[in-house]
């Protein structure tokens, strides 16, 4: 078989699931292709689309909130949407480049490929299988005029979500969201550490801001510095935020109290030796997070998704869903402090999320 993967750079989670499921599907013997759909309209549309989208996060995030509201209350008319056509604009390139390379399905981790795949179904008649994957808690705007012919979501209430936005029950596969392998060969906390040259003596307060970089992390990162003491390292994340990390470097330069990191491929190395994760309410760092069973605290969300990341998380008790550092700091504490309440929010994380989820999403589209 041969498979092609649409994802876009806006923000590392749909990428990430697109690298997850490339994996699974290449453990299955599956030749894979993963590709930015909005390449196909052109190099500069998907320059311009990347750049806004993780300019606007990384600089005023309460923007996105804005837009989200606008399309929630835009997509409750029905009208097709601005983000249907644009998408639309480019659809026969698409189909093109599927048909020429001989792909048997194609699966994507993000609206604009579901919406320029629907757009190829509305046009011709195409007998090889379009799939959605669903990289948050919650549906997002205009999904619902998306038309694939399968849907992996995340957790059985966003199913029955989905059915009463018109999409049939023989369409949605509760998979759970797809992540790496690695999230899932958990190792001992004092072989991680001992890999990355941790104390083990230490509690380990894993900070994390998305793949992008959130500048709300240096406040929190205060706060935990005035609120531990040397019994504690504090590892912040900065994602390919490069000014957020030479900030953190600089503003602590004199404490061994405290570490930034750039972009890593060891996440599940550093979640493996934490003690507690404050993160941003990201669907996919949730779910790498929940998979790995580190005790996870939810703070400084975008509102949109992210604000529904945190409420489903905490609904279901595996997270704490702080209303501002201070309260995050608090929990952080707690947690450290309380193994059994890490216990019951790692039982509840085995609960609810499929570790597994990849690799039942890349059997499902190879027909085993």
């Amino acid at each position: 078989m041969k498979i092609l993967i649409l994802s876009c750079y806006t923000g590392e989670g749909h990428n990430s699931a697109a690298f997850a499921v490339k994996e699974a599907l290449e453990q299955l013997g599956v030749t894979c292709v993963i590709a930015d759909p909005v390449l196909f309209r052109s190099k500069r549309a998907q320059k311009f689309v990347s750049s806004f989208y993780n300019g606007m996060i990384k600089n005023v995030p309460s923007t996105f909130g804005i837009l989200y509201k606008a399309g929630v209350l835009y997509d409750s008319t029905g009208i097709i949407s601005p983000v249907y056509l644009a998408n639309a604009s480019y659809a026969q390139c698409l189909y093109q480049y599927i048909t020429e390379n001989g792909f048997d399905a194609v699966i994507s981790t993000h609206l604009y490929g579901m919406e320029a795949l629907t757009a190829i179904k509305r046009k011709a008649v195409f007998d090889i299988p379009f799939y959605g994957v669903l990289t948050d808690y919650t549906l997002i705007p205009f999904l619902a005029e998306t038309k694939l012919d399968g849907y992996f979501v995340p957790h059985k209430s966003i199913e029955e979500k989905l059915k009463s936005r018109g999409v049939p029950s023989s369409s949605i596969y509760t998979s759970g969201i797809p992540v790496s392998g690695r999230f899932n060969h958990r190792m001992p906390r004092s072989l991680a550490r001992k890999k990355l040259g941790i104390d083990q003596n230490k509690k380990m307060i894993l900070v994390m801001s998305g793949g992008i970089g959130g500048a709300n992390l240096v406040k929190l990162c205060d706060e935990l510095i005035e609120n531990t003491d040397i019994g504690y390292r504090i590892f912040a994340m900065t994602g390919r935020n490069e000014s957020l990390k030479n900030e953190i470097d600089k503003r602590y330069k004199n404490s061994e109290h405290i570490q930034a990191v750039p972009f890593t491929k060891d996440i599940n190395l550093y979640m493996n030796s934490a003690d507690v994760l404050l993160t941003k309410p990201g669907g996919l760092s949730s779910t790498e997070a929940a998979v790995a069973n580190v005790p996870m605290i939810h703070v400084n969300a975008i509102p949109g998704c992210e604000t529904k990341n945190a409420v489903f998380f905490e609904n279901h008790g595996m997270s704490y869903n702080a209303k501002n550092t201070s309260e995050a700091v608090r929990y952080a504490l707690e947690l450290t402090a309380n193994a059994g309440a890490s216990e019951r929010m790692i039982y509840n994380q085995k609960q609810n999320i499929n570790p597994n989820a990849a690799s039942d999403i890349a059997k499902k589209v190879a027909g085993i």
